[in-house]
């Protein structure tokens, strides 16, 4: 099995290949979990390849717990999901279906296929990304589908993610789940409830981008964003301590984004999914550009206020340029309906007829 293939950052991938990082069975389960372009077919093959092929191990889970088999609970996991999945497609009486597609919720249906077919003619001929005028960009590539039930005394929410073109990629269930608080782990959350320290090469200061931002639970940043990479959780030293014994939403990066000419701090869970930025950084954004080379010493923090003041300038000339250019089509409009109101007025006084004023 080629573990690669299952990650999101293609340079996480390729450094953790060149430094011929052996990934256990653990680590290996959650990467193909938290991979964004695998369907849920795929994944579970892979779990199975794991408890095929990787020795089976103990997982602390803090204190005297564990869990005493992992290859047991990957099966688990496995018959959870393909039993969701049984009754994601299987109609109820007192269920109903609803697309939800980057937010716009659609109609109630009665069984899977109908919803899925309504979100397919919804996004027909939509580009999987798209920016609106206000910039916010709508993301069209994956259509959620809720199984909701009725029943008020029935909380349950079978959700599952599609991919344009109908495959699925991933699924769970919300709402009240029983679980004996006796039992080694739960099952609806295994995966989700382990830390594991990847390797990866990025540095403070470095440019960086998120991937993978398709899956449940992840932290919401601005889709497409450009971000400055502050620390992660790695460099705390606190990984040896966290070890199987926290879960994904540790596995945090601190960066910095610029949104509205500011500069503003947010935390990233599950830092594998870094990526280098290799593009070019336009607007205000520029400002990240010259944050990455101070905060790796090349570049002196005058020089850094020095340039954030030249780009707000330039940016706050191009909005008046913009507010100027629009002002001076708006007085064109106006004399051309006040020349109008001028002759409409003057072929009156011709008629005899003395005009009504305002």
């Amino acid at each position: 099995m080629n573990i690669y293939a299952f990650f999101n950052s293609p340079d996480v991938a390729e450094y953790c290949q060149s430094i011929g990082h052996s990934f256990n069975a653990v680590e290996s389960a959650v990467m193909i979990s938290q991979s964004d372009s695998r369907t849920i077919a795929e994944k579970h093959a892979a779990y199975r390849a794991i408890i095929a092929d990787y020795p089976d191990i103990k997982v602390p889970r803090g204190g005297d717990a564990y869990i005493s088999s992992f290859h047991q609970a990957l099966g688990d996991v496995i018959a959870y999901e393909e039993a969701i999945l049984k009754r994601l497609s299987t109609p109820e009486p007192g269920a109903v279906y609803q697309a939800n597609i980057y937010g716009c919720a659609r109609g109630l249906f009665s069984n899977c296929d109908k919803a899925l077919a309504d979100a397919f003619a919804y996004t027909q001929g939509e580009e999987d990304a798209q920016e609106s005028l206000d910039g916010e960009v709508f993301d069209y590539s994956r259509i959620t589908i809720n199984k909701k039930y009725i029943d008020p005394e029935n909380e349950k929410t079978i959700s599952a993610v599609f991919s344009r073109s109908g495959k699925m990629m991933s699924v769970r269930q919300t709402g009240v789940i029983q679980w004996d608080e006796n039992d080694e782990y739960d099952v609806f959350s295994l995966l989700e409830s382990i830390y594991i320290d990847i390797p990866i090469p990025f540095k403070r200061g470095d440019l960086v981008e998120v991937v993978g931002g398709h899956l449940f639970g992840r932290s919401a940043l601005p889709y497409g964003g450009v971000y400055v990479l502050k620390d992660t959780c790695r460099e705390y030293k606190r990984h040896e301590k966290m070890l199987y014994r926290s879960d994904l939403m540790d596995m945090t990066a601190e960066i910095f984004y610029e949104e509205n000419g500011s500069v503003e701090c947010e935390v990233m869970h599950f830092y594998p999914d870094l990526r280098y930025c290799r593009r070019e950084l336009e607007g205000e954004k520029r400002i990240l550009k010259y944050i990455s080379l101070h905060m790796q010493d090349r570049l002196c923090l005058c020089s850094l206020l020095k340039i954030q003041k030249y780009l707000m300038l330039e940016e706050k000339a191009s909005e008046l340029k913009e507010s100027y250019n629009l002002q001076y089509e708006l007085n064109q409009i106006g004399d051309k309906l006040l020349e109008g109101s001028v002759a409409n007025k003057e072929k009156l006084w011709n008629q005899g007829i003395m005009p009504i004023e305002p």
